[in-house]
């Protein structure tokens, strides 16, 4: 009984593993979670969405002088189980050309 607790996520648990599965990827900035949507309410897995800020690779690369940071924003779309492991994820652009 208590292991099928554990397996009923909610929303706020899957928002904040997604959250810190992208704040570890390197150089990231910020994270905003856009999206959630259960996708297998059986299987307790889900499809995420988030803006992740990191700096302008440009700008970095040519060492131009700058007086604030300057931040791209790349979209991202994860799956997460339902044991909140994420799955699959990766920039929303390339994933959505594959399906």
């Amino acid at each position: 009984m208590h292991g099928a607790m554990r397996l009923k996520t909610n929303i706020e648990d899957v928002r904040k593993v997604v959250s810190d599965f992208l704040k570890q990827q390197p150089d990231v900035k910020r994270v905003n979670v856009t999206k959630l949507a259960q996708i297998d309410p059986e299987a307790g897995s889900w499809e995420a969405e988030a803006d992740v800020y990191m700096p302008n690779t440009t700008i970095a690369n040519l060492g131009l002088p700058v007086s604030k940071e300057v931040l791209d924003c790349q979209q991202y779309l994860l799956r997460v189980d339902g044991q909140l492991n994420v799955i699959a994820y990766g920039l929303r652009d390339l994933v959505e050309e594959r399906t």
